[in-house]
């Protein structure tokens, strides 16, 4: 999860920087960005968690998880979400997710 959000930052403070925020407008957005991903992250974390995962939860979770992923520049993690998003199997895709985020 920490690789995640750190990259994600990043990638995050270069495309800022790189539009033309000013030092302190890229930290104010890159405060919210990282208690975002973490809150998503932890949402994501707290379904795998559950007895009877719902497949529809998820999917719901991945997509704003690749939503913040794709705001912030890091398109690379946000293509994977949507890569495990297309899987049908629920066994499948917990294991995707865990991998990813551990």
């Amino acid at each position: 999860m920490e690789r995640l959000i750190d990259e994600t930052l990043q990638i995050a403070q270069k495309k800022f920087s790189a539009f033309g925020f000013k030092e302190e407008q890229v930290t104010q957005l890159l405060a919210s960005g990282k208690r975002d991903l973490e809150n998503e992250i932890g949402k994501l974390e707290v379904l795998l968690g559950e007895e009877n995962i719902s497949i529809d939860k998820l999917n719901q979770s991945l997509h704003a998880l690749k939503g913040l992923l794709y705001n912030m520049g890091n398109t690379d993690a946000g293509d994977v979400m949507v890569d495990i998003r297309s899987g049908t199997d629920i066994t499948e895709l917990v294991g995707k997710i865990r991998d990813i985020l551990h």
